[in-house]
């Protein structure tokens, strides 16, 4: 083996001096394979759930670096079984966690004796689109073989560039991809340290579920008590509320396997108070007397005004059940506190309900969760982007905050979307030009997410929507003539959100993704010159044409391939100009010589391919003429407020189909 190479204090190549290497013969003949590549710099066995696991840590070196963006020392963990047992990755998180000034948090080098784990790997990813960047060995492969450096670096690639981790939907599990929330993580894991009351509040898709669980890790780590409660199922909301009581109580000691006589208590509506309090009691002190957090998370499902089930929305559910939170908290004040997450802090805002005080009026000081900054979106894109290896321009973080507000989800889905309009021949920089390019792409494409974030309010805090969508689409004037009719909580929910500022007189909304969407999606005038209406229209039929060739280009060569497909479209030509297209590439043909009118004509003659799309075809023939008829920004002429809403509601009618 070579001598050890060390660089800047940094041994990257051999292992470092009077190093012992763990592990039986086969598995250190591995370490000093991979030694020929990168520096060893620790190793050590451990016993963990009654299971030893030999492991070591390597340390890459500039060319790593270069090609994969690797900084840190990577985890070389072994598993010894024939069928390997998911369980190690439980090691993997612990370690990861002691060392985690050291170890990256993303990949890990794991070499199995089970011949099929490159599958077992890859159903994993598929089930977990968060987790890490875990590159699979066997231990049959160092056997046959010496490993080069070249066979390192393809499964580098293969399991690096293959992977899209900006696409990950559900909330963030591990702090592998947990970006710039760790101060409000300590802050409420402090309100749990001292027994007060919390309550986070935001945007859908802000990231809410991710800081709980990420809460939830910190209690862990520190030995803490706590119970998580998903109040968006059915197991939750469509409890009564002496019954939501009961489950908390069988959820807590399931989940610390407490023994308790629960036949000995009545969870009714007259007995249900009496018999948490004594249950709760029997639990913390089984439980070492450790205080107890009840997280509640999307509360608006059992909130009265905004649950789906009537007794939580319309009765007095809501009421009884904090009234018997709120006094055992107040009798017991070390035992007990409790978390609550939403969209909206309606629930703590509201002083009475049919004439009763709301037990938790005032009680709790919201929290909203803020967009990401430049510094943080810098830290996220760039971070998840090194394991793709993908380099951002610098002046792409400031244009994704302003144009997506730093909204975390929104971003992540955009540069996603970045991601899979690069080849897999990297590591790639990816340029300012380019995404300015494309963006209006992105923003057609990612219209059903902002619709996510957005329907919440539309549905449950509709003069929160109205608001927004009047300064969208009528501007700061119509807002503020209307800001008088709304209750200053909503100005203040809006601006917590983070989607609205104010500068001097002038409101604006920050997301400027949000503002487009609005604009898209209303049915309100615009009080626009007509030059602004002109620009309304105009971008908004250029998005639409731009899909409309998309898919005509995409269900033609699915359907008949590339020269049945060539054939269709020319259909829509005269015959005398048919000729001149010869040689013009498909999509080139599509782009540069087929417009409004031609691509009506195309799905007309091809109803049968594009029926289940559009439905109704007279429907579909009459809003494509209006849209092309009012074209105010080629022809220059004037256009009534009636022919506008005309061309508005034409317009949404085929979005609504297309998107």
């Amino acid at each position: 083996m070579e001598k050890p190479i060390v660089s800047n204090g940094r041994l990257y190549k051999g292992i470092k001096y009077r190093l012992n290497i763990k592990g039986n013969d086969i598995e250190k003949k591995i370490v000093r394979n991979l030694a020929e590549f990168f520096g060893v710099t620790f190793s050590r066995t451990e016993k963990f759930k009654n299971t030893d696991y030999n492991f070591s840590f390597l340390q890459p070196g500039d060319e790593y670096r270069e090609k994969f963006n690797m900084y840190n020392e990577i985890l070389l963990l072994f598993s010894p079984f024939q069928d390997f047992d998911r369980r190690a990755l439980d090691f993997v998180d612990k370690t990861l966690t002691d060392y985690d000034n050291r170890l990256d948090k993303v990949c890990i080098f794991l070499v199995s004796k089970d011949l099929n784990i490159t599958n077992k790997i890859a159903a994993l990813n598929n089930e977990n689109k968060d987790s890490k960047l875990i590159v699979p060995f066997t231990y049959a492969e160092f056997s046959k073989r010496k490993i080069t450096q070249e066979d390192v670096e393809n499964k580098l690639r293969e399991y690096f560039y293959s992977r899209d981790l900006f696409a990950i939907e559900s909330p963030i599990r591990n702090d592998s991809y947990f970006f710039g929330r760790k101060k409000i993580v300590q802050e409420f894991y402090s309100k749990y340290i001292s027994g007060e009351q919390g309550g986070l509040f935001g945007l859908r898709k802000i990231g809410k579920t991710s800081v709980l669980y990420a809460l939830m890790r910190t209690i862990e780590s520190k030995d803490g008590i706590y119970v998580f409660m998903d109040c968006q199922s059915p197991s939750v909301h469509a409890l009564r509320w002496y019954e939501l009581l009961e489950g908390l109580i069988i959820k807590l000691s399931e989940k610390y396997n407490v023994q308790l006589n629960m036949s000995a208590y009545t969870f009714d509506e007259k007995h249900a108070a009496y018999s948490f309090e004594k249950l709760l009691l029997q639990i913390y002190k089984q439980l070492s007397e450790k205080r107890i957090l009840l997280i509640f998370d999307e509360i608006e499902m059992i909130c009265i005004d905004t649950a789906s089930a009537e007794h939580w929305k319309n009765n007095l559910d809501f009421v009884y059940f904090w009234q018997t939170i709120r006094a055992f908290c107040q009798e017991h004040q070390n035992e007990l506190c409790f978390l609550v997450a939403g969209v909206n802090p309606h629930c703590v805002e509201v002083a009475s309900i049919q004439g009763i005080d709301n037990p938790i009026f005032s009680m709790i000081n919201p929290a909203y969760l803020e967009l990401f900054g430049i510094e943080d979106v810098k830290n996220m894109v760039s971070s998840i982007g090194k394991y793709m290896g993908l380099e951002f321009d610098e002046e792409i973080y400031t244009k994704l905050v302003e144009d997506y507000g730093g909204h975390p989800f929104l971003i992540r889905h955009i540069c996603s979307l970045i991601n899979s309009s690069i080849s897999l021949e990297r590591p790639m920089k990816v340029n300012k030009y380019d995404y300015g390019r494309e963006k209006a792409n992105y923003d057609i494409a990612i219209s059903k997410y902002i619709e996510q974030i957005i329907q919440v309010l539309k549905i449950s805090y509709f003069k929160e929507y109205k608001l927004l969508e009047i300064l969208a689409v009528q501007g700061n004037e119509a807002f503020l003539s209307n800001l008088g009719k709304a209750d200053f909580s909503t100005i203040q929910h809006l601006i917590g959100y983070g989607v609205l500022k104010k500068y001097k007189d002038t409101y604006f909304i920050t997301i400027e993704a949000l503002a487009l969407y609005l604009k898209n999606n209303s049915d309100l005038l615009i009080n626009d010159s007509m030059e602004e209406k002109r620009t309304a229209i105009s971008k908004r039929r250029n998005k639409l044409e731009i899909k409309l060739r998309e898919m005509i280009h995409t269900v033609f060569i699915t359907k008949y391939g590339k020269l049945d497909a060539r054939e269709r479209i020319l259909k829509a030509k005269k015959t005398e100009e048919r000729t001149k297209l010869e040689g013009i590439a498909l999509n080139e043909l599509m782009e540069k010589e087929y417009f409004f009118p031609e691509l009506k004509v195309l799905i007309d003659k091809n109803w049968e391919d594009f029926s289940k799309v559009f439905v109704d075809k007279s429907k579909f023939k009459l809003n494509m003429d209006i849209i092309n008829t009012y074209r105010i920004d080629a022809h220059a002429k004037s256009i009534t407020e009636e022919e506008y809403l005309m061309t508005h509601m034409a317009l949404k009618w085929i979005e609504e189909c297309v998107f």
